[in-house]
């Protein structure tokens, strides 16, 4: 009798230590999980390049938004594509900030209109993020050019995030454009944008609404110009603030405010899809 429980309690030694065993086993081999911010982040960042043909007219970026939930943002991406597309325009949405570099690459200087979409940041590929390289950016290069290539804004204050490190704030748009004194104003917010007779023809979609980072006519300069004013504070072209506005650098690149709005829900596919349709076909 005694040797069966002398067994029976080697037996349960055995698997006690065995259990234990594995436990530490598990402890061992399982890595530590960083928060769930910092996996994001580093998912995000870490998209790889997705080879995009240089034939595409329009590249929307949805790596990063701001201004905008990335499900709206998604959402609004793909109704401008497909609204593009009913007009034969071709259209591509990314995620990955490194397709938009080798895109502008392969469209800079290619005799034809190409447009990018952006939510209120701008890839730090196509312009280093804190303002590091002030000038001969890849997207200083892209709107330079005499395509008329057309950068175009929606949400967040244009160029002022970048999508990795150090926000740019206002030196994207002032190096961008090289007038080092353009700013917008990001105390005022809910600023009335009445239509314009123009924004009425080129995008039916247009709607009265408060603008939060509308653009400050009254501070272009150089060769800069408003070409369309969709909705300003006087429903006129004669205007200091404007949102939708299209500005151009004389006969070289264009910059598009469509909405910069904080988390409203205006018709930002809509009259996207209008305004680059007028670009794409005039």
């Amino acid at each position: 009798m005694r040797k069966y429980q002398l067994l029976v309690i080697a037996i349960l030694f055995g698997w006690t230590v065995t259990f234990t065993s594995c436990n530490k086993m598990y402890e061992v081999e399982t890595p530590i999980v960083p928060n769930a911010e910092s996996a994001e982040q580093e998912s995000s960042d870490t998209i790889p390049v997705e080879p995009i043909d240089g034939t595409v007219d329009v590249l929307i970026y949805i790596g990063k938004t701001l201004w905008i939930d990335q499900d709206d943002a998604e959402n609004e991406a793909e109704m401008t594509k497909f609204l593009l597309e009913l007009e034969s325009i071709q259209v591509e949405i990314t995620e990955s900030k490194e397709s938009v570099k080798d895109w502008m690459l392969k469209t800079t200087a290619n005799g034809v209109v190409n447009v990018c979409i952006l939510y209120g940041v701008l890839p730090s590929t196509i312009y280093p993020s804190g303002n590091a390289q002030p000038d001969g950016s890849v997207a200083e290069n892209w709107i330079e050019s005499k395509d008329g290539d057309t950068i175009l804004n929606q949400a967040d204050y244009f160029g002022y995030n970048s999508s990795e490190g150090k926000a740019n704030e206002r030196g994207a748009m002032q190096n961008l454009m090289d007038l080092p004194e353009i700013e917008i104003n990001v105390y005022e917010h809910n600023v009335d944008m009445f239509v314009t007779a123009e924004g009425s023809r080129l995008a039916p979609s247009m709607i009265h609404f408060r603008s939060d980072r509308p653009f400050p006519l009254d501070q272009l300069g150089n060769e800069w110009f408003a070409e369309k004013i969709l909705a300003s504070d006087t429903g006129t072209p004669q205007a200091t603030l404007a949102d939708p506005v299209i500005v151009r650098d004389g006969d070289r690149g264009r910059l598009a405010i469509v909405f910069q709005t904080v988390h409203k829900d205006d018709p930002k596919a809509e009259v996207a899809a209008q305004i680059i349709t007028y670009l794409l076909t005039q």
